[in-house]
């Protein structure tokens, strides 16, 4: 995978940070209970291939996430979560105006956004504050999209933003200046859908996904014995790549799968001074 030829070089690992089934809506009240839109799951999606979220329930579903802030710079740094939205209410048409003929559906949930939260949590003499100009309660508006009646709905939201993600790199770099390896802090999320059903409000129960941030531990633990060698904060050059198995998550390489990267250029101290992840090969090697 690695050509024999290729010098491990160290990379330099500082981001810049930017400044900056009912048919009554009653139950829509309900702060935690049930409503007539739920988020059932996130969705599994394997490493590599196509960046398509299924449109049917996984059997298997994602309980927890990771993301690891030392693969992307900071402008690209999020998580992305897969939620698989179902409308639970059943079906109530309607007339539309006074013509009898003119029939639609009452029942449709039109999506509008997502509202999250998230909660650091630090240990007992550890502190951690978002940045004043990002907050870590906001929304997330989606386009416009119809859930009909016991229908269902999946897509990718984003619920760490790359200015909630700064300041995590910040403190999980500083652990590993500190001699940490491969620091980790969880951070908890909360969930919840938000849409229409003609013109009342609907939102969904809370849903909870804690995901694991850390500084470096998805670009570690390589089986691939050719990739055994240049565990982070190693970086092989592209140009020393014949082939790449470890490519992330199909639309965000910097969460839930090992990724391996790989240097396009390098100062003249050796330090990369370009990176590409996933890392595409463009040795000639033949093995």
């Amino acid at each position: 995978m690695i050509a024999s030829k290729g010098k491990i070089i160290r990379r330099v690992v500082a981001l810049v940070i930017p400044v900056g089934v009912f048919l009554s809506l009653a139950a829509c009240k309900i702060d935690d209970g049930p409503t007539g839109l739920e988020i059932t799951q996130d969705q599994w999606i394997d490493a590599g291939g196509e960046c398509t979220v299924p449109e049917l329930a996984t059997p298997t579903e994602r309980i927890k996430g990771v993301l690891d802030v030392a693969v992307l710079d900071s402008y690209s740094t999020h998580y992305l979560f897969y939620p698989l939205l179902n409308n639970l209410l059943g079906p109530l048409s309607g007339q539309v105006g006074g013509d009898l003929s003119n029939v639609e559906e009452k029942n449709n949930i039109l999506l509008k956004s997502f509202k999250v939260k998230l909660e650091v949590e630090t240990s007992a003499g550890t502190s951690f504050a978002w940045d004043p100009e990002c907050s870590g309660e906001f929304d997330v508006p989606t386009a416009t999209a119809k859930l009909p009646p016991q229908g269902s709905l999946a897509m990718a939201t984003e619920i760490i933003r790359p200015c909630n993600a700064a300041p995590l790199f910040r403190l999980l770099q500083a652990a590993a200046l500190e001699g940490v390896p491969y620091p980790t802090v969880t951070v908890n999320t909360t969930i919840r859908a938000h849409g229409s059903v003609g013109s009342t409000g609907i939102s969904s129960p809370p849903f909870r996904f804690p995901v694991d941030v850390c500084y470096g531990c998805l670009q570690t633990g390589y089986s691939d014995p050719a990739a055994a060698q240049v565990q982070f904060p190693a970086i092989p050059k592209c140009s020393d790549l014949t082939t790449n198995p470890y490519k992330g998550d199909s639309c965000n390489p910097a969460q839930d799968y090992l990724v391996l990267c790989c240097a396009t250029s390098v100062d003249d101290n050796g330090n990369a001074t370009g990176v590409e992840c996933p890392g595409v090969p463009t040795s000639s090697a033949g093995h």
